[in-house]
């Protein structure tokens, strides 16, 4: 399982990875085909193609932000392990007391549970000015 965060934008139908640098913004993908679209190889990075675009021209743009439910507690999901675990955090002090939660930064826990017994979902929040559907 492949865990998605991050920028995105739909550009031509299609979801690309988004970066902003200096008021310009790029599209990636690790696709070699994008090339016929315009996308070349971004420098220092072997099989990532980028290309940059205008926000007029993107059809969408959010943030992907996921998280997982466990035992009924909602958790930022920091990552996945090699091991094929999540890893949850929480701010929620009243679940420290109900589930196994180490300490994790400042007022934060932090647990590790098989995937198989979490259910992982995505927050889709519009950046740059665009709403829920697009413009």
């Amino acid at each position: 399982m492949k865990l998605k965060k991050g920028r995105f934008a739909k550009w031509e139908g299609r979801e690309y990875e988004l970066a902003s640098y200096q008021r310009m913004y790029y599209l990636a993908t690790e696709d070699p085909d994008a090339q016929k679209n315009g996308f070349r190889p971004q420098g220092g990075k072997s099989g990532k193609y980028i290309r940059e675009v205008s926000l007029k021209e993107l059809e969408n743009a959010y943030e992907i932000v996921p998280y997982a439910i466990y035992e009924s507690h909602r958790f930022f999901l920091e990552g996945l392990t090699p091991e094929g675990k999540a890893v949850l955090i929480t701010n929620d002090p009243f679940v420290q007391k109900k589930l196994p939660l180490k300490p994790y930064g400042r007022h934060e826990f932090i647990m590790e549970i098989p995937c198989e017994n979490v259910h992982i979902a995505e927050d889709r929040v519009p950046i740059l000015g665009f709403g829920e559907e697009g413009r």
